[in-house]
């Protein structure tokens, strides 16, 4: 099992401090990280960490490291965009509501008194 090496670890925790977007924060307490994985990699808060730039920054980190790239080359495969967004047929308007009773039940057993009528009995 892979486990990164401590000298990486510090590299990341800079990076995350560097990339962190708010003075204080009570999740992370100020550090830009929230824990160490079994894998001793960094899970990085979300909260006050530019995500984007800290990626790109690690990306950058391994790019430079052969140990490293690897192990994280899924970091530099790019997604295809889907374009199914065709393919999916489009509901009608008609199709998005409950389709209701021409002729809704109007029956209700026992007396109705409307109004302020007297009870007879």
């Amino acid at each position: 099992m892979f486990k990164l090496d401590d000298k990486h670890l510090e590299v990341a925790q800079k990076i995350a401090k560097e990339h962190r977007r708010k003075k204080s924060c009570d999740n992370c307490y100020d550090r830009g990280w929230i824990g160490v994985s079994d894998q001793n990699l960094l899970v990085l808060c979300t909260r006050c960490v530019d995500m984007d730039a800290a990626m790109e920054a690690w990306k950058a980190y391994v790019n430079e490291h052969k140990d490293l790239k690897e192990h994280f080359s899924e970091l530099f495969e790019e997604k295809a965009v889907e374009a199914d967004n065709e393919a999916k047929p489009k509901l009608k308007d008609h199709e998005h509501t409950k389709n209701h009773p021409s002729n809704p039940n109007t029956f209700a057993p026992g007396l109705r008194r409307t109004g302020h009528q007297k009870k007879i009995g």
